[in-house]
């Protein structure tokens, strides 16, 4: 495993998996961006479906490389550096959950430039409160 992998690392690890998959979900009901989103995180569900560790990891430094301006824009979401030993400790999941949080920050991006914004602003909304996970003020610190 190479020196310079990097890692994303939260705050709140599921609440940052939660807003993430929330996002897909808003989205997707918009079909316009939903198909942009769906192509750009293509490569990252390929690698899920895969089941490979390798495969995944590789892909999500793909991602991290290719996007760095998307990751170190969002709330929450750090980029660290990481060495073999800590590839060595993570598991599949740990890579799958990191995959669909780049997947959910890749359509959150995709959202925020198109004009159905309004929207996926009041679907993306209302699914954050159902979740339960976040309150009213960080749902609206999420939104802005």
């Amino acid at each position: 495993m190479e020196e310079y992998a990097q890692n994303l690392t939260y705050t709140d690890e599921e609440k940052v998996f939660i807003y993430c998959k929330n996002i897909v979900r808003a989205v997707e009901k918009t079909h316009e961006i939903a198909t942009r989103s769906k192509i750009i995180s293509r490569k990252a569900r390929e690698a899920v479906q895969t089941g490979d560790k390798q495969t995944m990891w590789l892909t999500l430094q793909e991602y991290i490389h290719k996007y760095k301006e998307i990751f170190t824009m969002a709330n929450g979401v750090q980029l660290k550096q990481v060495n073999a030993d800590y590839y060595e400790s993570l598991t599949k999941e740990d890579i799958v959950k990191q995959l669909d949080i780049v997947t959910g920050l890749i359509y959150l991006n995709e959202a925020k430039h198109c004009v159905a914004k309004e929207t996926i602003k009041a679907c993306f909304k209302k699914l954050l409160k159902k979740s339960g996970a976040f309150s009213d003020s960080e749902i609206e610190l999420l939104l802005l």
